[in-house]
C-alpha cells in the first residue's frame, strides 16, 4: 500500500511538471520568435552602416557616413557579441561578416602600432615630416610656424596658409634667415585650390607632371635633396565635401593627383612623402584612391584620436583623421604623433621615416 502511494505521488508530481512545462512552452516559443525577429532586424540595420564605405564609392551621403567607419565598426562588434549571447547563430554569423567588411577599409595596409615621436630630439638617420593645415584666418601664424620649426623637421608642409604668411614668404624673404630657406608654393584658386607651401632644410626642385591648368593648379610636388635619401615631397588638399558637387570635384582632384604621383615615381624612382588633408577619413573614397596608387597612411591603427575638429566639446571618438603623411617607396614610418597648432582647428601630424 505504501509503495502504491509513493508511485501515485511520483506520478502526480510528474503530471504537474509536464502540465507546467506544457503551459510555458507557447510563451517561450513566442519570446524566442520575437528575439529572432529583433536579431534579424538589427543585422539588417548593420548592412548599410557597415557597408557605408562600399556604397559610398558612388553615393555622396554614404561616403560622408563612412567618415565614421571606425566608430561604426566598434559598435557593430559590440552588437555582434550581444547577438552571440542570444544564441541566434544565423544572425550572429551575418553580423560577424559585416564587422569584417566594416573594419576592412580602416585596417587594410596600415601598421598597427608606432611609438610616439620624440619632439625633444630627432634620432640619427631619421627623416622628419610635419604636415599642418595652419588655417587661412590664423592671425597667430608667425608663432605657430616658429613652434613647428622648433620640432627639428626636415620638411614642413603648410596647407591653407594665411595670406600674410604667403606674402611674407614669397615677397619679403621671410624664410631666408631660418633653418628652412628652401620652399615651393601652390597658388590659391578661388573655390577650387587652396594655397600651400612645402618648406625644407634641404635644396628643393619643384616638379610638375602636367601642363593642363585644371590638373596643374592642384599640384605641389618637389624633389628634396636630402643628403642621404633624396625623395619627393607633395601636398594634397581637395575641397571639403560640403555639397555633392564639391565632393565630386575633390574626388576628381585626388584621382588626377594619384596619376601624377605615379608618373613622378616612375620618372624619378624616388620615394614619395605626401602631406595631405584629404577632407576625408581612411574609409572614404579619397583614401581608397590613394591606396590604389600604392600609397599608405602613416597613422597606426591603435592611435585612436583624430586630427579634426579640435575642440573641447568634440569627443575624441568622433574626430576624423583628415590629416596624415602618406608614403610610397622605401621610406617607412617609424614614429608618429600629433601636435596642437593654436590658431588652427586641425592637429598637425609629425612622422619620422627611415629607409628600409
Amino acid at each position: 500500500m505504501r509503495v502504491c502511494i509513493r508511485v501515485d505521488d511520483r506520478h502526480d508530481k510528474q503530471s504537474m511538471t509536464d502540465s507546467q512545462g506544457t503551459a510555458n512552452t507557447p510563451a517561450k516559443k513566442k519570446r524566442s520568435r520575437i528575439v529572432t525577429v529583433i536579431a534579424w532586424c538589427v543585422a539588417g540595420l548593420l548592412v548599410p552602416a557597415c557597408g557605408a564605405w562600399v556604397i559610398g564609392r558612388g553615393s555622396y551621403w554614404f561616403d560622408v557616413i563612412a567618415s565614421q567607419q571606425m566608430l561604426i565598426s566598434w559598435v557593430a562588434l559590440v552588437v555582434t557579441i550581444a547577438m552571440l549571447l542570444t544564441r541566434r547563430k544565423a544572425p550572429t554569423v551575418v553580423c560577424a561578416v559585416l564587422v569584417v567588411v566594416s573594419f576592412y577599409p580602416v585596417l587594410t595596409g596600415r601598421v598597427w602600432s608606432l611609438p610616439e615621436v620624440d619632439l625633444s630630439r630627432k634620432p640619427e638617420g631619421v627623416i622628419r615630416i610635419i604636415t599642418s593645415n595652419t588655417h587661412p584666418q590664423n592671425d597667430g601664424w608667425s608663432d605657430d610656424l616658429e613652434a613647428l620649426m622648433s620640432y627639428d623637421a626636415d620638411v614642413l608642409m603648410l596647407i591653407e596658409v594665411h595670406p600674410e604668411l604667403s606674402r611674407s614668404i614669397r615677397n619679403r624673404h621671410y624664410l631666408d634667415n631660418t633653418l628652412y630657406p628652401h620652399w615651393a608654393h601652390r597658388w590659391w584658386v578661388e573655390q577650387e585650390t587652396s594655397p600651400g607651401f612645402i618648406i625644407s632644410r634641404w635644396p628643393i626642385e619643384q616638379l610638375t607632371s602636367s601642363d593642363e591648368p585644371g590638373i596643374a593648379q592642384n599640384q605641389l610636388y618637389a624633389r628634396i635633396e636630402h643628403p642621404e635619401h633624396p625623395f619627393i615631397a607633395g601636398l594634397l588638399h581637395p575641397l571639403s565635401p560640403r555639397t555633392q558637387s564639391r565632393w565630386a570635384n575633390g574626388n576628381f582632384v585626388i584621382e588626377s593627383q594619384r596619376m601624377a604621383m605615379e608618373q613622378l615615381n616612375e620618372r624619378t624612382g624616388l620615394s614619395l612623402l605626401i602631406g595631405a588633408d584629404l577632407n576625408a577619413g581612411p574609409a572614404q573614397r579619397r583614401a581608397d584612391i590613394l591606396r590604389a596608387g600604392g600609397l599608405r597612411m602613416s597613422k597606426p591603427v591603435l592611435k585612436m584620436n583624430g586630427s579634426f575638429p579640435i575642440g573641447n566639446s568634440i569627443p575624441r571618438a568622433l574626430r576624423v583623421q583628415l590629416d596624415d603623411v602618406w608614403s610610397r617607396g622605401n621610406l617607412k614610418p617609424v614614429a608618429w604623433g600629433m601636435v596642437r597648432v593654436p590658431g588652427s582647428d586641425h592637429l598637425a601630424v609629425v612622422v619620422d621615416f627611415e629607409a628600409r
